[in-house]
């Protein structure tokens, strides 16, 4: 879903349409509400396994983005951080939620873990007592910091099932997209598509995993971490580090946090 562009959400100056615009953030929420992952694919989510609640890694959620990285610079994700945080927060509150050091931070969790949290509650005395599923762009290691701290989802199950479905059936009848239609046509496996397919795949596993966590340490400057904050839902807003600062639809700046 695009929730950037010149009419996105991600910013609150003369491009962005839902600052302090109820109807139309209601509306946004109520679209969201109806917006589910297929069965096949969420069953591979980590909020379906048993270790998810039994070894409390329901406690957070991690979107990890390492800029500096397969053309994602520094740069661009501190301005972008930056930009998204002065938009939304009241200049008194600036130096609160929007410092250097988040703004840094954020481009790389794993270094500033602690200070990325942005709520006691959630907090740990030790690093090594953290447990959260993880939604990584692939480009840094989180064992070398945190080995067997985080579960992650997988669609390599999920991938094969599919083609082994193809190998039962008419490829051409399985695709329904318009996308799909055209790629498969006439061929008699999934060559075509077997990127596209587990590039999307990952990428909504990865964006369903951070709904069902009590806590989200997002991305400001990410879309997928605001749509998981619209599938979150603004009962949870303030249970993120990002949520509350990207949704207030009554006010043109966002409402800070609680001081609990």
């Amino acid at each position: 879903i695009d929730l950037a562009g010149n009419t996105g959400l991600l910013f609150c100056d003369g491009q962005h349409q839902f600052c302090g615009d109820a109807e139309a953030q209601e509306m946004a929420y109520d679209i969201y509400k109806h917006l589910k992952l297929s069965p096949s694919l969420l069953q591979y989510i980590p909020s379906k396994s048993k270790e998810f609640k039994d070894q409390g890694f329901d406690e957070l959620a991690v979107h990890s983005r390492r800029a500096g990285e397969g053309g994602y610079s520094w740069e661009l994700c501190i301005k972008g951080n930056k930009r998204t945080c002065s938009g939304h927060v009241d200049t008194a509150d600036l130096g609160k939620y929007c410092d250097e050091r988040t703004m840094k931070g954020n481009c790389a969790v794993w270094l500033d873990f602690d200070y990325q949290i942005k709520s006691k509650k959630f907090l740990k005395k030790k690093r090594d007592q953290y447990k959260f599923v993880l939604a990584s762009d692939g480009t840094h290691d989180w064992s070398i910091d945190f080995d067997g701290q985080f579960i992650v989802a997988n669609n390599t199950e999920w991938l094969l099932k599919i083609e082994k479905k193809a190998k039962e059936r008419d490829v051409e009848g399985m695709a329904i997209s318009t996308y799909a239609k055209s790629k498969l046509r006439g061929q008699k496996d999934l060559s075509k598509i077997k990127s596209t397919l587990d590039a999307l795949s990952a990428t909504l596993l990865d964006l369903f995993s951070l709904v069902d966590s009590k806590y989200l340490l997002g991305a400001y400057y990410s879309t997928l971490s605001l749509n998981a904050c619209y599938f979150r839902g603004p009962d949870r807003m303030y249970d993120s580090n990002m949520c509350w600062m990207l949704m207030h639809p009554k006010s043109k700046y966002a409402i800070s946090p609680p001081l609990k």
